[in-house]
């Protein structure tokens, strides 16, 4: 579906203690080296260099699944859409307990961003995020004061200009290895805990930055 030369790759890294700079430079069309933490900042770098209309944000440590592109692009078709994730799943195999929590993670976190863009006020999670760059020019891109809440923040903020939608077809596996190393209860407490302050209290959350999962 697509020609060669017409899906840009960049990788920002910031500042990640392993190899992943000169791994990615094998793949990748730019690497950009930002010396500072913070995955607000980093999404932001990489948009900027960007030269197409359409953006996609990954994390690190998540695979698409077949088809996950063409899926996302054909959804921009219609003009009004300004904001598409795709539907998550876990991506490590686990025993039964933890197989379970994975589901109903990932559960909850499909079903609470089909529910929010249903009624007009998209909480997505920015782990398989694309926007038009129009777009994210407009609203600011992401804030880079907010180490936490700061993909729902951005979602709200494209909800207001236009349509954003959950895409059921469009699938990836991602990482819990965050969630495990830093615990279930304590990783859950540390967002729920911030996501209060930010929206409720409308102040700055109190985590700078979560560590690097190689430091939990």
């Amino acid at each position: 579906m697509f020609e060669k030369g017409r899906i840009e790759i960049i990788v920002v890294d910031s500042n990640s203690p392993d190899n992943t700079r000169k791994i990615a430079k094998k793949y990748a069309d730019q690497v950009l080296d930002l010396k500072d933490r913070g995955v607000s900042k980093a999404r932001n770098v990489g948009a900027q260099q960007a030269k197409g209309e359409l953006l996609l944000f990954l994390d690190a440590d998540t695979i698409l699944g077949s088809g996950f592109i063409a899926e996302i692009y054909e959804t921009f078709a219609d003009s009004n859409v300004v904001c598409v994730v795709g539907t998550m799943g876990g991506l490590e195999r686990f025993g039964a307990v933890d197989t379970l929590f994975k589901f109903l993670h990932y559960g909850l976190v499909n079903c609470v961003s089909a529910l929010t863009a249903h009624l007009g006020f998209p909480f997505f999670p920015t782990v398989c995020c694309a926007c038009r760059k129009s777009v994210f020019n407009r609203v600011g891109g992401f804030d880079e004061d907010l180490a936490v809440a700061e993909d729902l923040v951005f979602s709200l903020k494209m909800g207001r200009i236009g349509k954003c939608l959950v895409s059921k077809r469009a699938k990836v596996s991602t990482s819990l290895r965050r969630v495990r190393k830093n615990g279930r209860m304590k990783n859950y407490y540390i967002y729920f805990r911030n996501y209060f302050k930010v929206f409720v209290l409308n102040k700055k959350p109190w985590i700078r930055d979560f560590p690097h999962t190689s430091e939990i």
